[in-house]
């Protein structure tokens, strides 16, 4: 399945420029993503799955940390990050559903929903209700902390996103605030 997502979803062959324990798996996928192909980006997502990623039963079940890392100013507010992530986990979840031959699988609808999480429109916090084609088969609640910035070392903007089911208060987060950039961007906002 993941070698079918990778040839599928445009995978890059560019190092992946995200700091993660060894232990995390890592890809790199180029804009404009075939899943979403409605997002109007030029660049690269860089991606890191925690170790359990892929286990519904696992403390890091559909944990990860992933970066647009974009030739344009996405020049972000909360309804644009609403509509960028419906679009990614819809288009997302369909290709699971195709890579599992479920091609008669009504989708659930997802929802998402973002505020500003400080000054400016650099960093948000929200939720994102989707269906999980690849393991659980249901819907599930993705928290998610999304921050932006300018790279003066790549000359590129930068989006991450973090994203776990578990409450921003669970330990999860620690291991995902702990994925960094390499290099070290000093950036502008």
């Amino acid at each position: 399945m993941v070698c079918f997502l990778l040839i599928s979803c445009g995978a890059s062959k560019s190092d992946n420029l995200l700091n993660a324990p060894e232990t995390w798996r890592k890809e790199v996928l180029e804009f404009p993503l075939l899943f979403a192909k409605s997002l109007p980006y030029t660049g690269e997502e860089h991606i890191r799955f925690a170790e359990g990623w892929g286990e519904p039963e696992n403390e890091e079940y559909f944990s990860y940390v992933f970066v647009w890392i974009l030739e344009e100013d996405p020049n972000l507010d909360a309804i644009k990050i609403t509509s960028d992530m419906e679009a990614y986990f819809t288009g997302l979840m369909k290709m699971g559903l195709l890579s599992k031959l479920r091609f008669f699988k009504k989708l659930p609808k997802t929802k998402a929903a973002f505020v500003s999480s400080g000054s400016g429109n650099k960093r948000f916090e929200g939720s994102i209700d989707v269906y999980d084609a690849f393991f659980a088969k249901e819907t599930i609640r993705l928290h998610v902390k999304v921050s932006s910035s300018y790279c003066t070392i790549l000359e590129k903007h930068l989006v991450y996103f973090r994203l776990s089911p578990k409450a921003f208060s669970n330990v999860i987060w620690t291991d995902l605030e702990e994925v960094t950039m390499k290099p070290t961007c000093s950036t502008q906002n």
